[in-house]
């Protein structure tokens, strides 16, 4: 646990008057915030906001983080994993009137996505009318919202090589352009496979891996995945090889990629992949929130976490639970991905531009250095 968020990291811009020298006045030292009246992300153009503190997401919010992990136990919530997610607002479904920044879910895990990764069903020829799981479904998450620019019908989960898009502060990609080439990144080194557009590490889909990670027996259908097929050591050593490429000279951010990467692409604990979800909004457990620096004042007609509610069978019979998204008649979906940007839940601005209310302390996600080192107001 950490103190609150720096509310001088936590604006966009911090207002002052000249005349009366009040605020923040930009290079004075002696004003508020020390003079730097604005912030950016480090996904901005490196020319613009000269002055500005460039912001980076937090390694701590990646899945199975040392903090999110301690968060579960301490909360007594064994049994979840908690991440954070970008999701835009389902205003016909889930969401409601109601803005995600900072809302918390809680995602119990059905099948495989019939429209996205299909080839990892029992039947992928018959994706609607029978998605049977060919391996084993993962624990329930928690997830709290963290960014938008996702869609009203998918949870992007933030992992670690999850996948990045053109803009990102992770690492500098081949042909990315000048703006980019000036950036400083979190990793000195990182898994090319799968980046940018397509999920990342993901042995599931990657067409380079196919010949280790998917069937090709005459008797089966090729290119489908199996319990056998991703759990066979040829493709335990790609995904793994190409793990251990995250590089960092931020302490532990290195082990924690590698370790966090291979995870969420080992059978039992199978996250990296598009999956149909059932999904319910919760009030964010108190611990979950310590970790990400945002915590929302507490909203009428949002019910706490179901601990009980791990199965999609158990969700199904579950009235709270949404069966479908709000204009269609799908499930919720997962993504994955991973961009180091400075997320729209880390600016207050933003949070409040959408109405939302919070704890007058925790009222963002937590604003990291290029160091990894949260910014957190003086004690």
């Amino acid at each position: 646990m950490l103190p609150p968020p720096d509310q001088c990291h936590d604006r966009d811009y911090i207002p002052g008057d000249s005349y009366l020298k009040t605020g923040c006045l930009s290079g004075d030292t002696t004003s508020e915030c020390g003079g730097k009246c604005e912030t950016a992300s480090v996904c901005e153009s490196p020319t613009a906001k000269p002055t500005a503190d460039r912001l980076y997401m937090c390694q701590r919010n990646l899945l199975f983080s040392p903090e999110m992990e301690q968060a579960v136990i301490d909360d007594g919530l064994q049994g979840f994993h908690y991440a954070v997610v970008g999701h835009d607002p389902d205003t016909a479904g889930i969401d409601g009137n109601a803005h995600p920044c900072c809302q918390c879910y809680q995602l119990v895990y059905a099948y495989p996505s019939p429209s996205n990764d299909k080839q990892v069903l029992v039947d992928p020829d018959h994706p609607t009318t029978n998605p049977t799981s060919a391996i084993p479904v993962p624990a329930p998450l928690i997830v709290q919202a963290f960014n938008t620019a996702a869609s009203p019908t998918t949870f992007d989960v933030y992992m670690p090589a999850g996948g990045m898009g053109a803009q990102n502060g992770c690492f500098l990609l081949p042909n990315s352009g000048a703006d980019a080439a000036q950036r400083k990144y979190m990793y000195t080194n990182y898994p090319l496979d799968g980046q940018p557009g397509n999920g990342g590490v993901k042995p599931a889909s990657l067409d380079e891996w196919a010949a280790d990670c998917k069937t090709k027996s005459p008797d089966l259908h090729p290119m489908w995945v199996t319990q056998a097929t991703i759990t066979s050591p040829a493709c335990i050593k790609d995904f793994t090889d190409a793990c251990n490429k995250i590089t960092s000279t931020i302490p532990g951010l290195s082990e924690q990629g590698r370790t966090g990467c291979v995870k969420a692409n080992t059978i039992d604990t199978f996250y990296h992949l598009n999956w149909s979800v059932y999904a319910m909004k919760v009030q964010c457990p108190e611990h979950l929130t310590r970790v990400t620096g945002c915590k929302l004042a507490t909203q009428a007609g949002v019910k706490a976490v179901k601990p009980d509610v791990k199965t999609a069978a158990q969700a199904s019979k579950d009235s709270d639970f949404w069966s479908k998204t709000g204009n269609t008649n799908n499930l919720y979906e997962t993504t994955t991905m991973e961009d180091c940007c400075r997320p729209t839940c880390a600016s207050y601005s933003q949070i409040s531009g959408f109405g939302l209310t919070t704890d007058p302390q925790y009222r963002s996600f937590y604003n990291c250095d290029i160091n990894g080192v949260p910014y957190t107001q003086k004690q």
